[in-house]
């Protein structure tokens, strides 16, 4: 039994070495790989959808998921999800500071800015504001007020 098993755990590690092949890039694919992931969230939006994933990411930059993933991690600092999350934060807070998320409740906010629920969204966009999203809206009208008298 005892032998059984140190088999089983020396065929164990063997297998996660040969999970992935390596994960190193270069330099100038690691900046290919910023340009294209600058290129594809300015130019299609896709955090807009509430059901985009890493799969779908990795697949139009042409590379492995568990790539993307590290890549995110090494060179942005954050996870897919925060990731994704920071865009649509940041695409929140333009339609806010325009006006165009006035007429929303805060479940319609966060769906139109690709989140799936209210309290993910409102979690993520404290992290990466400070403030909850009527915190931030309220904040932003009293500035606006205060600049238009």
């Amino acid at each position: 039994m005892r032998k059984n098993l140190h088999k089983l755990l020396d065929f164990l590690r063997k297998f996660r070495k040969k999970k992935h092949p390596p994960t190193s890039l270069s330099a100038e694919r690691s900046n290919q790989i910023v340009r294209q992931l600058h290129d594809v969230m300015e130019r299609q939006r896709p955090y807009l959808n509430e059901r985009y994933n890493i799969k779908s990411l990795a697949d139009e930059l042409n590379i492995h998921q568990y790539q993307l993933s590290l890549f995110l991690n090494r060179q942005m600092g954050m996870n897919f999800n925060d990731y994704l999350n920071q865009h649509r934060v940041k695409y929140c807070k333009e339609l806010i500071q325009n006006g165009a998320a006035d007429k929303l409740n805060l479940k319609g906010l966060a769906s139109k800015c690709g989140f799936h629920n209210r309290n993910t969204f409102t979690i993520a966009f404290k992290k990466f504001t400070g403030y909850t999203p009527s915190d931030y809206t309220r904040r932003h009208h009293n500035l606006h007020n205060i600049s238009n008298n």
